[in-house]
């Protein structure tokens, strides 16, 4: 019963994946290149509103962690049990929704104090909204939007031995995404769950 779950989260990933950057393609076709998207003047519902929503079916933007249905600001715990600091939301810097599938998406589009925001560029995925573990590397995952390759993993052009430790249960867990999909979407027998 274990291994089926496991399996599905794995599916559920990579349909996520595959969605995110599918919705980066339409938004970059109708809105220019990501890069210049405007972050200065427009807020963060709006930022997603024009930027995402639209690519999503039937989804439900947070703008604090208790309306993505979280019961704390801090609700992640990286691989090896240390508490994480990232927030599920955080007005005009880090916006989330979900999809009528029940993913959670959270686009880091600015940081820094107001008035002088730099562009963000995190994307993470909680593939089971508020329903745990909450871990990085088992229902949460870390993504980055660079620049030529669109939406990649946490983790990507690092070395095997770096991903296999990132994603064990002595690691952070951030890089297990990119470990899967060096997998080929498939949970290795090496993989802590």
């Amino acid at each position: 019963m274990v291994i089926t779950e496991n399996r599905k989260l794995f599916q559920d990933l990579k349909k996520a994946y595959t969605n995110i950057n599918q919705a980066l393609k339409s938004s970059e076709t109708e809105n220019g290149n990501w890069e210049y998207w405007d972050i200065n003047n427009i807020s963060g519902p709006d930022y997603v509103n024009k930027y995402w929503a639209k690519y999503f079916k039937h989804i439900k933007i947070c703008i604090t962690y208790s309306d993505c249905g979280f019961s704390e600001m801090h609700p992640y715990k990286f691989m090896n049990n240390e508490e994480s600091t990232y927030t599920v939301a955080a007005p005009n810097r880090r916006i989330a929704f979900i999809t009528s599938d029940g993913i959670i998406y959270t686009i880091n589009f600015a940081s820094g104090p107001d008035g002088n925001l730099t562009r963000g560029n995190g994307v993470y995925i909680d593939i089971n909204c508020p329903k745990g573990p909450n871990i990085y590397g088992k229902d949460f995952f870390s993504f980055s939007l660079i620049e030529g390759k669109g939406i990649v993993p946490a983790g990507y052009n690092a070395r095997n031995p770096t991903l296999n430790l990132n994603c064990s249960t002595s690691g952070k867990g951030d890089a297990c995404a990119a470990k899967i999909m060096r997998d080929g979407w498939q949970m290795a027998k090496d993989y802590p769950y």
